[in-house]
């Protein structure tokens, strides 16, 4: 009877202790910044201050980084004479860096946008309304639920089907001016992760692609040959450039530490077609 007693009389003290309250967020104060179409930049730094961590959010950009709260690192290029920041995240397993400031100007770039961003300014009033709380706790739910982590992440396939679409159209303009109905595909088995994560793999294999079309639009010599020699073309990633016709096949190994690509397609194609 006395255990029931001092049992009840245990829970009835612990029921008017004061609930723990929950951390603070580790965030300060942010600034805010509106573009000329409403588009709209959260900036709130993460505690402490010296780690140069951030949180953004974009909205009003009809982007895929509208409303999505991903973590930031700042990056300062600045020199003596100019002040370069570059916010910078993952996006698809690649670093990107849609919020640049340069002087005393501040740019925004999101997925569909300008390529050289659109300007954005700084907004006092919104600024004092924001509540950096609440952009943590979005943060906070967007990273549990695995969201941010999905969109961090690189995807390979999805990366490659970016190049082979841009390749595909380079060499659909190659066909057209040329008359011919050649194939082509990039060798993805010579492409390594790291490489395909920094480099524009579509730019560096279209290279051989736009010096013949340039050469069957002036050309209709060139375009007899081309259409009499090649068939196919393929494109590798190796240690230096190393243009090959085999048979009716052009392979072209390239590096991104090449120089003047198009013109050494250029000088073989005349040299060897």
């Amino acid at each position: 009877m006395k255990c029931i007693v001092a049992v009840a009389v245990l829970a009835t003290v612990l029921g008017t202790l004061p609930a723990r309250a929950a951390p603070p967020a580790p965030v300060e104060a942010g600034k805010v910044f509106v573009g000329p179409q409403g588009e709209q930049v959260a900036v709130v730094p993460l505690t402490p201050r010296d780690q140069k961590k951030f949180l953004l959010r974009i909205q009003g950009t009809g982007s895929e980084l509208d409303n999505l709260v991903l973590p930031y690192t700042v990056k300062d290029w600045s020199s003596l004479s100019t002040q370069r920041q570059n916010y910078t995240t993952q996006w698809h397993g690649k670093d990107y860096s849609p919020l640049i400031v340069v002087g005393k100007n501040t740019e925004l770039h999101f997925p569909g946008g300008p390529g050289n961003g659109i300007a954005v300014q700084y907004d006092e009033a919104r600024s004092q309304k924001l509540k950096p709380e609440e952009v943590y706790a979005q943060h906070q739910q967007q990273t549990q639920s695995g969201q941010l982590a999905k969109l961090m992440a690189f995807d390979r396939k999805a990366e490659e089907a970016i190049h082979d679409t841009a390749y595909a159209e380079a060499l659909q303009a190659l066909n057209t001016s040329c008359g011919t109905s050649a194939a082509g595909a990039i060798d993805w088995t010579t492409v390594p992760e790291p490489v395909l994560k920094v480099q524009k793999i579509a730019r560096f294999c279209a290279f051989p692609l736009t010096a013949l079309k340039a050469m069957c639009d002036v050309s209709e010599e060139a375009r007899r040959t081309v259409k009499a020699r090649i068939q196919h073309f393929d494109c590798r990633i190796g240690g230096a450039l190393e243009p090959a016709l085999q048979g009716d096949r052009f392979v072209w190994t390239t590096t991104p530490e090449a120089s003047n690509q198009e013109k050494a397609a250029t000088r073989y194609f005349k040299k060897n077609l």
